[in-house]
């Protein structure tokens, strides 16, 4: 089940997951705070992947902040509504490749919001 507010159908949320899943191959993550995560590229990703991919996020789910620092090869996630960390969970689980915990209404892994 997708995060209500997403307004990704489930062929265009399965490309987004695709999207981090790639983008994620060989990248650090890390929680800063349950709020917020960090991806540190190792390598500059490729650079229409990673701007589709912040820009479906930007289009479908608007409660998300995304900043990608080129020079440091890195991208935040943050929310400021907590009741969002189910979404921001769904993010890092497509990234890395795990299950996510999953947050009330979000679903588990792959069909969260993401």
């Amino acid at each position: 089940m997708a995060l209500a507010d997403c307004g990704l159908d489930a062929a265009a949320l399965k490309e987004q997951v695709a999207r981090y899943r790639a983008l994620g191959t060989g990248a650090s993550v890390q929680r800063r705070s349950s709020q917020e995560l960090t991806v540190q590229f190792a390598t500059d990703p490729e650079p229409e992947l990673l701007r589709t991919a912040i820009e479906t996020e930007r289009e479908c789910c608007s409660f998300f902040t995304l900043d990608y620092a080129p020079g440091e090869r890195r991208l935040t996630v943050a929310v400021s509504d907590p009741a969002r960390v189910g979404a921001l969970d769904e993010i890092e689980a497509a990234l890395t490749g795990a299950a996510a915990t999953g947050g009330a209404g979000t679903g588990g892994a792959g069909t969260g919001a993401v």
